[in-house]
């Protein structure tokens, strides 16, 4: 029996597609960031009485972010590692269905990683983004965690490094120099994951 592919996993690959084609890749990945933000912006607020709450309600999959995206893990620091990426599964049924990588993705990924506005405001791409997908799933983490507070007091979500269902790995120098963490530990954490990000309350203070 063949295994049969999840068609609206070719259809958002198709849109992504055509909307690189009839916008070119920097419209393109600018209103596919508002789509993030926007279904980010659409969880629902929660407040932890401390980072040591938020974290086990994490683990626990009781916070917005792991309604987003599965379970991530603590490593420490305020870095964490997601265990699994929430597109894996499309990204298999593409490569499955097209012999080749679709047109534009490969442009698109890379102007997600140049400097820009909306990138520097979100802390995400800079380096980190493995494909077109990450231009979703980033950002759309980035703006969940505005609605996450702790004691009251906003958190913030840096993007640090991402790794490909093919082990490739991309990462944020900036954003990991930003955050305050040895690279090394980033490197560790994508290992053994497909995404690390760190977590800070939005004055820039610590958090754990």
């Amino acid at each position: 029996m063949s295994k049969s592919v999840d068609l609206s996993h070719l259809v958002f690959v198709d849109l992504l597609r055509n909307l690189v084609d009839t916008t070119g890749v920097k419209v393109a990945k600018g209103n596919l960031m508002r789509i993030a933000m926007n279904t980010g912006d659409n969880v629902e607020a929660k407040d932890f009485p401390s980072f040591d709450a938020f974290v086990e309600a994490l683990d626990k999959g009781e916070t917005p972010l792991a309604n987003l995206e599965g379970r991530a893990v603590h490593i420490g620091d305020g870095v964490f590692g997601l265990e699994h990426c929430p597109f894996g599964e499309l990204t298999g049924n593409y490569k499955e269905f097209f012999s080749s990588e679709p047109t534009g993705f490969k442009e698109i990924t890379e102007e997600f990683n140049a400097e820009s506005r909306m990138a520097k405001e979100l802390n995400v791409g800079q380096g980190a983004g493995v494909g077109p997908f990450c231009i979703f799933h980033q950002p759309m983490r980035s703006q969940a965690a505005a609605k996450i507070t702790i004691a009251g007091e906003p958190i913030e979500i840096i993007q640090l490094a991402c790794k490909s269902g093919k082990g490739d790995k991309a990462y944020a120098e900036s954003l990991i120099s930003g955050f305050g963490c040895e690279k090394s530990k980033v490197e560790t954490v994508v290992d053994n994951h497909m995404c690390c990000y760190g977590i800070r309350m939005k004055d820039g203070s610590a958090v754990c």
